[in-house]
């Protein structure tokens, strides 16, 4: 009897620790992807802009939402080298800068239901955008927001990537076009200098 009570807590205890140690290796994991990224505390509305083509728009920092949407009209489909992309418009209301097409390959297609309506089908892309001087890449649903206040909404999904938001807040990052560029180019500098050359790569 009390060989099997000895056994039952050895098991146990062998149990809890493998639990243990599985969840800080996922805990290392996330933490090694976020090491480089300071964490920002921001309000729930923020400017963000959008790269390379440095189009400024409002953003709601909705950790109510999963996933992140963004302001798209004149949407069209084609294929560019046998790949599947999408190209269409986006703006904010007190930008006075003209529409410009934006043509971005298509990650996949997402299926939307909505409330006393026939579910709605719209295209998923991976953007990257500028917000407080530091570089953020996410996936964004792809909708004609013009019937919102908000020309962008950033989800949880994207927010993990170390954004605090503090509801009571709004405004309170420095995102500017010019310090966006200059960072954009030095990450792409960088991408180029770390991909080996055509020569090394021979044999």
């Amino acid at each position: 009897m009390q060989r099997n009570i000895n056994q039952k807590k050895s098991f146990l205890f062998l149990l809890i620790l493998i639990i243990s140690i599985t969840s800080n290796l996922t805990f290392a994991k996330s933490g090694d992807e976020n090491k480089k990224r300071k964490i920002l505390t921001a309000g729930w509305l923020e400017m963000v802009i959008l790269q390379p083509w440095n189009i400024k728009l409002r953003a709601k920092l909705d950790t109510g939402a999963k996933t992140s949407s963004l302001h798209a009209v004149d949407i069209e489909r084609f294929e560019r080298d046998g790949e599947k992309w999408v190209r269409f418009h986006t703006t904010d209301p007190d930008e006075e800068n003209p529409l410009k097409f934006i043509e971005v390959p298509l990650v996949r297609d997402v299926k939307i239901k909505r409330h006393k309506q026939k579910p709605q089908i719209r295209p998923v892309v991976e953007m990257t955008f500028c917000l407080d001087g530091q570089i953020y890449t996410s996936e964004f649903s792809l909708t004609d927001r013009s019937r919102f206040n908000y020309r962008v909404l950033l989800g949880r999904k994207m927010l993990q990537q170390g954004i605090i938001v503090d509801p009571a807040s709004t405004f309170i990052l420095k995102t500017r076009r010019k310090s966006c560029k200059k960072l954009m180019e030095a990450e792409k500098s960088k991408t180029d200098k770390e991909k080996p050359s055509e020569k090394s790569s021979e044999k």
